[in-house]
């Protein structure tokens, strides 16, 4: 089945979900065509362990006022066309405790300083025992908390964040304008003349996040699911079969279970903590954070990514295990979602028969020689992807007047130059510098494909896993999936004596070093998912 009619299912690729205020009218971010193409938005600067905290916390939170919806992919109601909201946590007290004393100097307010002696002092009071024995009780819990810090780099306190392995360390953004604190120091003489100066910001959790959840809301909330019998229809994808009943509930209930049962009593610790220093919570007038909005017909590559989030809460390995595959998941989605969006408008290039989303990645082995025929073929790749990224933010339909050079940069900075950071960072491409930039995996990456494409109660044979690997990524191992890709980059030579040439060794060598195969006999190997 040729993919042309499946790609172009919406009519208007640039119709968003959902409809409210927030992504109707018009707002400073609009001139971003990042943005008018790919949602509100996937932004380069923010860390993967910030997206995977913000699909999270937009995951976990209540989606109403009430406190309905937690642990939901739906987006409540949207009264009077206000924009549809999340009620996250912010935790400032919680991170005044565990980061003041590891965050930068010149960004510790003195009233802050007194206020964590303040705080450790109040603790100490909660805590039985002799006075050395409720310091080393505060010391280990201090230990314990800064054991999870998720990003800290050159910050202050409290836009320090968690990594995501507990829902008790969840917490949206919080900022603390230094400057226009430091203009008005005279009046800031405690912890409760310095809350005026604690703000709501998207520097660092930027909504890349809460787009991800958005695209399963969007996937979940639609009543015509016609487009899912389009693509079981194709041949590559028949074994997705039926996995759409109960899907909904299947990955809430995994998710759910992950957060909650991760770290054991862990949120005891937390509640201890936050009770303790309830006159340190910060509120803010709303705690409301308004989502954006996302392409609706970003259906297809959320049904993958949905399929994939499956089968990693079905596997049995550990909760910190599936959280560091969901992280890379996240950004395989992200990565995955602007280029399935770039080739629904950039017409261009081929089409795909054995994959909807129409482009395709070369891999080669990352020992391969520089003179190898694959090593060529993976930087040929590489230049496809980065051109067609490049392209489709420039693409006349985005635009009613002529765009402006500047918005074009901000434009690339969130497109091209996000695939180069976010590839590099999980070793999907190398080198991180220089010539001769290419797709390759590593080990870390196999596992993760392994992780998500391959349900650990059913082996499949090697020849499908190569099959999954690129009806899902559009990654090109061998065989006929090469030969597609192949065709898909235009290159001059024969192209059927590069896949026949080609070998997969370092793949299978790969997969049997981590455990992943099994060889049944010389034609046959299994790839098993040992969760």
């Amino acid at each position: 089945m040729n993919n042309k009619k499946l790609s172009t299912v919406d009519q208007d690729i640039l119709k968003r979900f959902p409809i409210n205020k927030e992504s109707s009218e018009s707002n400073s971010e609009e001139c971003n065509p990042a943005i008018l193409l790919y949602g509100r938005r996937f932004y380069k600067d923010q860390t993967l362990v910030e997206y995977l905290s913000e699909f999270l916390l937009a995951f976990s939170s209540p989606k109403k006022v009430n406190g309905d919806y937690s642990y939901k992919f739906n987006i409540g109601s949207s009264p009077g066309g206000e924009p549809y909201a999340y009620w996250p946590e912010n935790r400032v007290a919680l991170k005044l405790f565990s980061f003041f004393p590891l965050s930068k100097l010149e960004t510790r307010h003195r009233v802050h300083r007194i206020a964590y002696f303040n705080a450790l002092e109040t603790i100490s009071n909660k805590i039985n025992g002799s006075l050395e024995e409720r310091e080393e009780s505060i010391r280990l819990i201090q230990s314990l908390f800064g054991g999870f810090v998720g990003v800290a780099k050159n910050r202050t306190w409290v836009t320090y964040s968690f990594l995501p392995a507990s829902v008790s360390l969840l917490a949206n953004e919080v900022g603390w304008e230094h400057e226009k604190a430091l203009k008005n120091d005279s009046l800031i003489v405690d912890w409760n003349s310095s809350r005026p100066y604690f703000c709501r910001f998207r520097n660092f959790m930027a909504r890349g996040g809460e787009v991800l959840f958005l695209q399963l809301s969007n996937l979940f909330s639609q009543s015509d699911n016609s487009f899912i019998k389009e693509i079981i229809f194709i041949k590559e994808y028949r074994y997705l079969d039926n996995r759409f009943n109960g899907l909904r509930e299947r990955i809430e209930v995994g998710l759910s279970t992950m957060l909650k049962e991760s770290l054991g009593q862990i949120g005891r610790i937390v509640n201890f903590v936050e009770n303790s220093l309830i006159d340190y919570k910060i509120e803010f007038p709303s705690k409301a954070l308004a989502f954006g909005w996302i392409p609706v017909a970003s259906r297809a590559e959320s049904f993958l990514f949905a399929i994939e989030i499956d089968n990693l809460c079905a596997s049995n390995i550990s909760a910190l295990d599936k959280l560091e595959i969901l992280k890379t998941l996240c950004c395989m989605q992200v990565l995955r979602s602007i280029f399935f969006q770039a080739r629904r408008i950039d017409k261009s290039e081929k089409y795909t028969n054995c994959f909807i989303g129409n482009y395709a990645l070369i891999v080669s082995n990352p020992e391969d020689r520089i003179d190898s025929p694959m090593r060529k073929m993976a930087q040929i790749s590489f230049g496809m992807i980065d051109a067609l990224l490049f392209r489709s933010i420039r693409s006349p339909s985005l635009y009613k007047e002529k765009i402006k050079e500047k918005d074009l940069k901000n434009g690339d900075d969130n497109t091209f130059r996000l695939f180069r950071k976010f590839s590099k960072e999980i070793g999907l491409v190398i080198p991180l510098k220089g010539v001769g930039q290419r797709f390759t995996l590593n080990q870390g990456l196999l596992r993760f494909l392994v992780a998500v494409l391959v349900s650990p109660s059913k082996p499949i044979r090697l020849t499908e896993f190569y099959q999954r690997v690129f009806a899902h990524y559009g990654i090109a191992l061998g065989g006929e999936q090469l030969n597609v890709a192949l065709d898909w980059i235009g290159t001059e030579t024969d192209g059927s004596s590069y896949a026949v040439s080609s070998s997969t060794a370092w793949v299978e060598e790969a997969l049997q070093q981590g455990g992943f195969l099994v060889e049944l006999s010389d034609a046959v190997s299994m790839v098993k998912n040992p969760g």
